[in-house]
């Protein structure tokens, strides 16, 4: 069951004296705009958004922020560190998910000697996350929660972006837990640590180690990050998303190729499209966005398409042959 009451959200728009609404629910969310439109059309202006979008990062371009009052975005938590153009109202939709994993059986983690037990989870797990660790705690695990930076809202949340709330406790665990649906919170956990990760998915009810898939995936991104070095051509792309945008990262990129004899352009996007690259004729692309981008839809592409990090393990030599996740920690402001 999700639950998140539309009163709660009328209450702060009446508060703020917004007139205009931007509603935005993801793919997930989206057979309940009806139910959420109905109510808060009754008082206010609503328009609802079409377009896909990935989270707290990106809440519309700057086009739309002049058309309306306030945007609400429901199903994520706010990203504290990010200085949103307009009022935006997050309402975190939190899944009630403690039968499902009643029946998991969690001798996989103990088989593999494991004991310190560090727990993380996508937000709307994250009451089901407590009822896991009080479970884990009754079964001999001893369970830690990790502290958060300045981008995450709460301690233990993970973004596919920023894995903060692991790292903090890496010293002292001997592997982790992400309490979440599919592979993508996981899958940016495990390429953030040498530490084995267990993804506990919740609609599954099945408890499986990532170390094994991830590995596959680092082969592939290795073939990408080290093809990039005798390439002459680049396209470093800046995402103009508000949560996203890393001009500055994208500049220092630059300067590096430029140094290197690569010809180099910059690029400006909100939606990137492999096709465009293609017909740039680009040797390559620095992705300076969302980092699951080159991770997750590198077979989009008809050239190698890297992270931040990894760029820099080829250019810089950084990370001395191994893998380093790009993570983002705070962004430019958007002008």
């Amino acid at each position: 069951m999700i639950y998140v009451d539309p009163a709660d959200t009328i209450e702060k728009l009446r508060k703020m004296k917004a007139k205009r609404i931007l509603l935005q629910l993801p793919d997930g969310l989206k057979p309940r705009v009806f139910e959420y439109f109905n109510a808060l059309s009754k008082e206010f202006n609503v328009i609802v958004s079409s377009e896909g979008f990935y989270g707290a990062c990106d809440t519309g371009t700057m086009d739309v922020y002049g058309k309306v009052d306030c945007i609400v975005q429901l199903g994520h938590s706010r990203i504290p560190n990010i200085d949103y153009p307009i009022p935006v109202i997050f309402e975190e939709y939190l899944e009630d998910a403690q039968e499902n994993f009643q029946n998991v059986d969690f001798s996989i983690i103990s088989n593999s000697g494991y004991k310190k037990i560090g727990v993380l989870y996508s937000i709307q797990y994250k009451d089901t996350a407590e009822n896991v660790k009080e479970h884990m705690r009754s079964i001999g695990f001893e369970v830690y929660t990790g502290k958060k930076d300045s981008r995450i809202s709460y301690d233990g949340q993970v973004l596919g972006c920023n894995y903060s709330s692991l790292h903090s406790i890496s010293s002292e665990v001997d592997c982790f837990l992400v309490i979440s649906t599919g592979i993508f919170h996981s899958l940016g956990a495990q390429l953030s640590t040498d530490k084995e990760v267990f993804i506990l998915d919740l609609n599954d009810r099945t408890l499986t180690s990532m170390m094994e898939r991830t590995e596959r995936i680092k082969r592939k991104r290795y073939l990408s990050i080290f093809s990039v070095k005798e390439v002459k051509k680049f396209a470093v792309v800046v995402d103009s998303k508000v949560g996203q945008y890393r001009i500055k990262v994208a500049e220092r990129i630059m300067d590096v190729l430029k140094r290197n004899g690569k010809e180099v352009v910059l690029v400006y996007t909100n939606e990137s499209n492999p096709t465009d690259f293609s017909n740039m004729r680009c040797d390559a692309v620095v992705f300076t966005g969302c980092p699951r981008v080159p991770i997750d839809d590198q077979e989009r592409y008809e050239m190698p398409v890297l992270t931040v990090t990894e760029f820099f393990m080829v250019f810089n030599g950084n990370g001395n042959g191994r893998y380093v996740m790009d993570e983002i920690v705070g962004v430019d402001p958007v002008r």
